[in-house]
């Protein structure tokens, strides 16, 4: 799907496939949907996004804040570590968005990086595909309404 001259993909999160394959590695923005995950699954997830170059992070869900918590924490602790651990070359936007329907609207229509063209949006749902059936919808009339 296509809305804003943006490539909208939607991945659902699970430990039984791997997810990361379906996520795009330059350009693109993150809307991380979480409801209430476990850490250990979100540091995966921040781990992996980081490492495919997301250059922005839309959080939205019933966690959203502490999701983008932790999302800020890792991209600090990977600017100070002795280590030197991986960041992409660009600065990694993030926002958080407690309505959900604003949030995903902000990622398609207002979000921008200055040092990066966004051409894909990944809608990564971790919630079981508990809303899966909503971020649809939205979607849908997002285009619909465009």
């Amino acid at each position: 799907m296509n809305i804003n001259d943006r490539e909208i993909i939607t991945v659902k999160y699970t430990t039984e496939q791997n997810w990361i394959k379906n996520v795009p590695q330059s350009n693109w923005l993150c809307i991380l949907v979480d409801n209430d995950r476990q850490r250990n699954y979100l540091d995966e997830v921040i781990s992996k996004i980081i490492n495919n170059d997301v250059c922005y992070v839309c959080t939205v869900g019933q966690s959203c804040v502490k999701t983008h918590d932790l999302m800020d924490e890792e991209i600090v602790f990977r600017e100070v570590d002795i280590e030197k651990l991986y960041l992409p070359n660009h600065h990694i936007m993030t926002t958080w968005h407690t309505d959900f329907d604003e949030g995903i609207w902000f990622a398609i229509f207002a979000a921008h990086h200055e040092e990066v063209s966004i051409d894909k949006i990944v809608v990564l749902d971790m919630t079981d595909g508990n809303e899966l059936n909503r971020i649809d919808k939205i979607l849908t009339d997002l285009k619909v309404n465009r």
